[in-house]
Order: structure tokens, then C-alpha cells, then sequence
């Protein structure tokens, strides 16, 4: 199996781009529809991420577990990891769904959207919740792909799935072939389209590249010993991961406080963002698998050696595309049709962003490397300390108390990301996490 860090990273990177690309082309077509609806999508899509979160930590646990046992060589393990993550990840789908479709409204209650957008909102969440039963089991599948040497293919999956669902929008947004516009419930619906195609596809991979037997039988059962050493990184993950979220909603909350011209600035700053973590979070994800697969055969010097040499290129890569997004910002700007008011107040996040993606990078590469070690724990305690012990205090208190507005709130995500990334890299050097292998 090659464990190329280029070769993983590439199609990791278009994955992903594909993926967040989606998203920039979806609020770039509401935003030729009304401005006003881009707040009353980005609610929406919040509460979405979340319940995506809850699903990638079994997806995170399973492709962890999945690549040590490869690495030690044990095919008993992994198939009964597989089954137990496809259950395990569908009933969470249908819980989560479940709870959207009957509390939508109180979940945007919470978040403080404005009364002007709630109902905007609802209609978004509400039919895009139905995606969340695709999306459970669809990850899961994905990480299993990537694990077994598939990155390549998984992109080709994204690739359609965007393909379906950016058709589906121009038809439902714009009216096409004679229709009328659907607005944000037609862009739910080209949503939950591409998502069903795209878990067919993966599905049929899985079986026929990586040779993976599917026993129906199996389905219905859930091997606990199993669950526990997928959980016993998952949940760990999931914790920091909804920890994040959730100081990323309480911040939500401030900045909706602060009225619909900064709520606007958020929901589409926010995915500009994703598109400068891209090379980052790539070149993590490939070093996970990596070093998934080294722990689990015993190689640990090595897996130390290639995680510094998968920082240093993720801290170049993200410099260079931070530097592009920053030279270009006007251009963009223009280009999302935004007023004055609201250039005024997303022009200070691009200078920002120099110092905050450099450390997020920085973070989130150490933080991969120590969950695919075995050792989730400890990051989780970082974030517990700096999200809620210094981001949100700090947000709160410039970006309020002091009236430096959204500046402020972001201000406070770049303290925790970069003194994550120091305390979690000093973990890696200590090499403690070499006692927590899973298999």
C-alpha cells in the first residue's frame, strides 16, 4: 500500500476542495438571488456542521482503528470495524435527523438568528436534515476508502456529487427549463440529491475496489469490544470537534447579536476560510493514515520523523494560499456583490487571517497525528482549556465589551488555535503518545 504523503495529500486536497467548493458556489448563487437569504443560509448550514461533527468521530475512530490494523496486519479486525462503524453511524444518522425535523425552530432560537430569517432558515434546515441519514453512513465509507489507498477515487465521488448538486441549484434557484425559483428549499434539495448518488457510488466501490464483503447480517449486530477501541479514539475526537463547534455557535451568537450585516460577514467569511485550511487539513488527513498505519506496525520513529516533515509543508502551503486570498481580497469582495457596510466589516478578517491560518494549520496537523497514535485524549483537554478558557472570554470581551465588533470574536479563534498548537506539539515531542497504540 503506498503511504506517499504526496500521493495521499493530492486527491485529499481536491476532495476537500471539491467539497468546501461547493459550498462558496452555493452562497455565491443565493447571493445573485438576495443577500439577504446568505444569513438565513448560514444558520442553517451551522446546525448542519455540528450533526456532521457528531458523525465524523466514528468516522475519525473507524479509519484509525482500520489503518493500525492493516499496519499489524490483523483482516479479522478490520472487517468487523467496518460493519460496526456502517451501523453505528446510521442509527446516529436517523437520531439526528429525527431531532432536526421535530426542534428546528428551537435550534435556531438558540443560535439567536434574527426573527426576519428564522423562517428562511427553518425551510433550509428542515430539508436539508433528511441528508444527515446519507451523510452518516457516506463518511464512514469514505474514510475506510481513503485508508485502504483510494483517496483518488473518493475525489471522483465528491466530484459528482458537486456536479449533481450545482446543476440542481442553477434549476431550483434560477428557474431553469421553465420551473419556478425554490430558494433555499430547492438548494436542500440538490443537497440531499448529490448525497444519495454519492453514498450508491461509494458504496459500490468499497466493494468492488477494496474487495470489502458486506454482510447484511452483520449489520444488524454491534460487536462491543469493537465499538469500544473505535470510540475509545471517536469520542475523544468527537469532544474536541463538537467543543469547537460549539464555541464556534456561542461566537455565532455574538456575532448575530451584533446585527444582519455582521451575521452575513460570518456566514461568508466563515467559507473563505475553508478554502485557505484546504492544504492544511489535507496534508493532515494524509499524515493521519500514515501514521495510522506506522503505529500499528510499530514504526514510531518513523511516524515521528514524517508527522514534522507534514508540518513544515502544510505551514509553507498555507502561507502561500493565505498570501493569494489576502492580495486578492478586493476581487472577491466584489465579486460576492457585497455593500459597502459589509466590506467595511470583512476587510480587517483578511489581515487576521495571516497570523490565524498559519496557527490553525499548525494545530490541526499535530492534533491528527496524536489521534491516529491512539492518543485523542489529550487534544480534547486542549480544547476544553483554550476554546472555552481563552477564545470565547476573549471574543466576548473585545468583540463586545470592548465594540471591536466580528474583529474581535475572531481575534479570540486565533489565541486558541495557536496556543493549541504549542502545547499539542510539545505532547508529540514528549513521544507519550507511543504507549497508546489500539491494536
Amino acid at each position: 500500500m503506498n503511504l506517499s504523503l504526496k500521493k495521499l495529500t493530492i486527491p485529499i486536497f481536491l476532495d476537500m476542495f471539491l467539497h468546501f467548493i461547493t459550498l462558496i458556489i452555493n452562497t455565491y448563487m443565493v447571493t445573485k438571488v438576495s443577500v439577504h437569504l446568505v444569513g438565513a443560509m448560514g444558520a442553517g448550514n451551522q446546525v448542519m456542521d455540528l450533526f456532521m461533527t457528531i458523525f465524523g468521530f466514528l468516522s475519525v475512530g473507524c479509519s484509525i482503528v482500520v489503518a493500525q490494523a492493516l499496519g499489524a496486519k490483523n483482516k479479522k479486525l478490520v472487517k468487523r470495524v467496518i460493519h460496526a462503524s456502517i451501523t453505528f453511524n446510521s442509527i446516529v444518522g436517523l437520531l439526528s435527523a429525527t431531532f432536526i425535523f421535530f426542534y428546528g425552530y428551537e435550534i435556531l432560537e438558540l443560535l439567536k438568528v434574527p426573527a426576519n430569517l428564522q423562517q428562511e432558515s427553518y425551510t433550509y434546515l428542515h430539508m436539508l436534515g433528511f441528508a444527515l441519514m446519507f451523510d452518516g453512513i457516506g463518511m464512514v465509507l469514505a474514510a475506510i476508502l481513503r485508508v485502504y489507498g483510494y483517496a483518488t477515487e473518493v475525489m471522483f465521488v465528491s466530484f459528482l456529487m458537486n456536479i449533481i448538486t450545482v446543476a440542481g441549484n442553477a434549476i431550483m434557484l434560477f428557474g431553469w427549463f421553465g420551473l419556478p425559483s425554490y430558494g433555499l428549499y430547492g438548494v436542500a434539495i440538490s443537497t440531499i440529491a448529490g448525497r444519495f448518488v454519492g453514498l450508491i457510488v461509494l458504496a459500490i466501490m468499497l466493494i468492488r475496489l477494496a474487495k470489502v464483503r458486506i454482510f447484511i447480517k452483520r449489520l444488524f449486530s454491534l460487536p462491543f469490544n469493537v465499538l469500544r477501541k473505535i470510540l475509545h479514539v471517536g469520542l475523544p475526537s468527537a469532544g474536541e470537534n463538537l467543543l469547537w463547534m460549539a464555541q464556534y455557535m456561542v461566537a455565532f451568537g455574538f456575532v448575530a447579536s451584533m446585527g444582519e450585516a455582521s451575521l452575513s460577514v460570518q456566514t461568508i467569511y466563515f467559507q473563505i476560510t475553508l478554502l485557505i485550511l484546504l492544504c492544511g487539513a489535507s496534508i493532515s488527513i494524509a499524515n493521519e493514515v500514515i501514521v495510522g498505519h506506522l503505529v500499528g506496525a510499530k514504526q514510531f520513529e518513523e511516524a515521528y520523523l514524517r508527522t514534522f516533515r507534514a508540518l513544515r509543508y502544510g505551514v509553507i502551503a498555507t502561507v502561500v494560499v493565505v498570501l493569494i486570498m489576502f492580495a486578492l481580497k478586493d476581487l472577491i469582495m466584489h465579486e460576492l456583490n457585497l455593500t459597502q457596510e459589509l466590506k467595511d466589516v470583512m476587510l480587517p478578517l483578511f489581515t487576521l487571517s495571516i497570523v490565524l491560518e498559519i496557527g490553525r494549520t499548525f494545530n490541526i496537523v499535530i492534533v491528527n497525528a496524536l489521534r491516529a497514535s491512539g492518543d485523542a485524549r489529550f487534544p480534547l483537554m486542549t480544547g476544553l482549556v483554550f476554546m472555552w478558557g481563552v477564545s470565547l472570554p476573549l471574543g466576548y470581551f473585545l468583540g463586545i465589551y470592548l465594540g471591536w465588533g466580528i474583529l474581535g470574536v475572531w481575534i479570540g479563534f486565533t489565541a486558541d488555535e495557536w496556543l493549541r498548537g504549542l502545547v499539542n506539539t510539545w505532547r508529540w515531542k514528549s513521544k507519550k503518545w507511543q504507549s497508546k497504540r489500539l491494536v
